[in-house]
Parts: C-alpha cells; structure tokens; sequence
C-alpha cells in the first residue's frame, strides 16, 4: 500500500468529517443553502476517497491484472489528493511534504499542440 496515498486519505477523511460537523451545526441558522453545497462536497470528496481506498486494495492484489491499473491510478490520483489537501494547510496535521509540486506536472513539449505549429 501506499504509504503516503494512505496517510493523505486518512488526513482528508478527519477534515471532512470535521466540515460535514460544522456545516450540520449551522444548517439551522439561515445558511441552508451554504450548508446544503457543503455537505454535498463533502460527499463528493469522499466518494474520491473511497475510490482511492479501493484502488489501495487492489494494489495489494497478487494479480498484475488487478495490481498494476490500480498502481497506475494511485500514481494519478496523488496529485489530485494532494491539491485537495492544500484546502487545510493551517491545520496542524498537515504534512508539508503534501504541498503539490506545480514543476511535476509541466506539460511535455513534445505533445504541446504549440510545438507543431
């Protein structure tokens, strides 16, 4: 398993939980609708880490068949994880190390549609 991706999801999974507390504890005072679209990001972001949660088990499987699309989607959704995670960089818990590194992710110049021109 991958012990960063695990450690991310474990992180984001206590953030959400403590929004979806907050956002239930002010429903009532007339920030419904706020309330409303925070809980349903919640549930969206969850839903992503469910699915990173499932792709760590496969990960782990003795079928290259099962392991390696599922170590093919870590490596994707890392990225996307970590980006998520610079929404609680004041909390305490937050690694530095989770900070997304913009220089990773420049696009290859060799697939620029600028390059052909």
């Amino acid at each position: 398993m991958d012990r960063d991706a695990a450690d991310l999801v474990s992180f984001l999974s206590a953030r959400l939980d403590e929004d979806d507390a907050a956002a239930r504890a002010v429903k009532g005072e007339g920030s419904g609708a706020l309330s409303a679209r925070v809980l349903a990001d919640v549930a969206a972001k969850r839903g992503l880490l469910r699915f990173v949660e499932c792709q760590q088990r496969n990960a782990g499987a003795g079928d290259f068949m099962v392991h390696g699309p599922a170590m093919v989607m870590l490596a994707a959704l890392k990225p996307v994880l970590r980006h998520l995670a610079t929404a609680y960089v004041d909390h305490p818990n937050f690694d530095p190390e989770w900070e997304p590194n913009e220089d990773e992710y420049e696009p290859d110049e060799r697939y620029s549609t600028r390059s052909r021109e």
